[in-house]
């Protein structure tokens, strides 16, 4: 594994003996991605597969709906659906309520699911797919994101998703952009992936699309008041032709609403392949993404200090049960 940005590592550190605010956890990251790879067994088993067609997937999921249950101040729940022939498959859905229940949400997503089809002769219902860099990397963030934001107040509802069957065509995206009405969304980001740090240079590209470029330029400026180490690069997704719509943002494009794709740059050479392991992935730079996305979350939401939370309201949305 690979640990090339020290910088959140050493931040992290001073910031407990200084009293500074909490940042993302590299141990708390790293724990997370060794589960959702198989590099440390599940209640005595490691999980070989997230992909929808292998038997391992469902223990997946029910461990993520743990995890998420395990924060609190968010209210959880599941968006069910079938796909490709099978049941039992869905979005997990956390939402910390904002004190302005009226005001646009923000939606930080990832998806849990996995794949390893570019390996020669790959089997999903019987092989490995460990998916560390993708996307368990954008799982890992987003469930410490959330970690780190729900002792807080915020104006504004985040709802954080995990979304199933991304692999498959995108499928759990597509159902849950459509439960939005127009005006529902401030913005909505997509951590896919973010683990893979060639020769420790920070790349990050934030994609966007031209209906929207200010959103690019919103986190960046989060980033350069955060002082990240990241080396961020907004990219104008209509110059990426396909590419641009292969993950969980382009759904919420293609209904209208504001979205960001943030993604570590390049692409690793064990995408979609079985070696897609822990090596590949460097855990402080992930972290560094984690903070960046955190900082900005909090720039759009508003923290509102000494407002007591208000009640629940998960139906809204159209996804709520």
């Amino acid at each position: 594994m690979r640990w090339s940005s020290p910088w959140l590592v050493l931040f992290a550190l001073s910031a407990a003996k200084s009293g500074v605010e909490e940042q993302p956890s590299p141990d708390k990251l790293e724990e997370t991605m060794r589960v959702l790879s198989g590099e440390v067994p599940l209640e005595g088993q490691p999980l070989r597969s997230r992909n929808i067609h292998h038997p391992d997937h469902p223990r997946a999921r029910a461990w993520l709906r743990s995890r998420l249950e395990g924060i609190e101040g968010l209210v959880v729940w599941e968006e069910p659906f079938e796909a490709e022939g099978r049941a039992g498959l869905g979005n997990l859905i956390a939402e910390l309520p904002g004190a302005q229940p009226d005001r646009p949400m923000i939606l930080v997503g990832a998806h849990l699911d996995s794949t390893a089809s570019r390996t020669d002769g790959w089997d999903p219902t019987v092989d490995e797919a460990p998916g560390a860099d993708d996307d368990a990397s954008g799982v890992a963030a987003v469930l410490e994101i959330a970690r780190l934001l729900a002792p807080e107040t915020l104006a504004s509802t985040v709802r954080f998703v995990l979304f199933d069957a991304e692999e498959e065509g995108l499928i759990g995206s597509e159902i849950h952009a459509a439960a939005y009405d127009a005006g529902e969304i401030a913005l909505m980001l997509s951590l896919d992936p973010i683990g893979h740090n060639p020769g420790g240079a920070g790349y990050l590209w934030i994609s966007f699309d031209p209906r929207w470029p200010s959103a690019a330029e919103a986190v960046v400026s989060s980033g350069e008041r955060l002082q990240t180490p990241l080396v961020m690069q907004p990219v104008d997704g209509s110059l990426l032709g396909a590419n641009s719509q292969r993950s969980d943002h382009a759904p919420f494009w293609s209904a209208g609403h504001p979205a960001l794709h943030l993604a570590s740059f390049p692409q690793p050479p064990d995408y979609h392949q079985v070696t897609d392991t822990l090596d590949v992935v460097d855990v402080a730079f992930t972290a560094s993404v984690a903070a960046l996305v955190r900082a900005h979350v909090r720039d759009l939401a508003e923290p509102m200090p000494d407002v007591a939370p208000r009640a629940s309201t998960p139906e809204r949305g159209g996804c709520g049960g």
